[in-house]
């Protein structure tokens, strides 16, 4: 083999061990960037799962104010005025009734702060499941809103793991509070469609709608939250609103 021969296998050598060592570096360097978005990621979830965590209890601690003033403290009123009557110079018949009247306003307010020790419980929703949480949520609305509550589930039941019902429990108390407070509906539906190889919950209300292309220009912040939040356990939001009302429809794939 003459000179020129070995230089060129020489040449040929370099340039395949310098193409080796490039695409190495490349395939190494990409391998590290997804880690480290895959740690990001993690980490911003995390984090978002800890701010959920706390707006729940938030809106516990909102409820149980409003509990105690609207439901426990007029009922503990209404006993201690039937209670101050019955002491007054009146028949039989009417001391009864007023006692008895007493008896079953003093149920309710023991019911009432059996549901409060539930509401501060932090474990509420991984206690008792996606499902209850959410029916209490609207049975709450229903006591205390006029708004008429229906709630569905479709489909076989199956738990979703506890960082993922947190995060669609908040979504879904963020979509009914809009309701509430800004929709002006007389009727509020949600279903829960639970399929082999995804979730679906769909949360609608025959309200005066909105514009969604709010939802682009930022200033619908808590449909963007929601958003953001569906986006962070791989799942999808969509809205579709008009003047016979709003249906925001969240689908997560399993």
């Amino acid at each position: 083999m003459n000179n020129n021969a070995v230089l060129i296998l020489f040449i040929a050598g370099t340039l395949l061990l310098t193409l080796f060592a490039f695409f190495l570096i490349a395939y190494l360097i990409v391998q590290k960037n997804k880690q480290n978005k895959f740690r990001q990621e993690k980490e911003e979830l995390k984090l978002e799962i800890l701010r959920t965590g706390m707006e729940v209890q938030e809106q516990a601690m909102n409820k149980i104010s409003q509990e105690l003033h609207d439901g426990i403290g007029s009922r503990l009123n209404s006993i201690k005025r039937n209670l101050s009557a019955a002491e007054m110079p009146i028949d039989a018949a009417t001391v009864r009734d007023l006692k008895k009247q007493a008896g079953v306003l003093l149920d309710e307010v023991i019911k009432d702060a059996r549901n409060i020790s539930h509401m501060l419980n932090s474990d509420y929703i991984t206690r008792n499941g996606l499902v209850a949480s959410v029916q209490k949520e609207l049975e709450d609305i229903s006591r205390t809103v006029k708004i008429d509550c229906s709630f569905e589930v479709q489909g076989d039941y199956y738990s979703l793991d506890d960082e993922r019902e947190l995060l669609v429990f908040r979504m879904v108390q963020e979509a009914i509070n809009n309701v509430v407070k800004h929709a002006q509906a007389t009727r509020l539906s949600v279903i829960m469609d639970y399929h082999e190889n995804d979730f679906t919950i769909t949360i609608t209300d025959n309200g005066k709608g909105f514009d969604t292309r709010h939802l682009a220009d930022g200033s619908g912040i808590g449909l963007m939250n929601m958003r953001n939040r569906a986006g962070m356990i791989k799942g999808t939001l969509a809205v579709d609103s008009g003047d016979k009302g709003t249906s925001i429809k969240l689908s997560i794939k399993i």
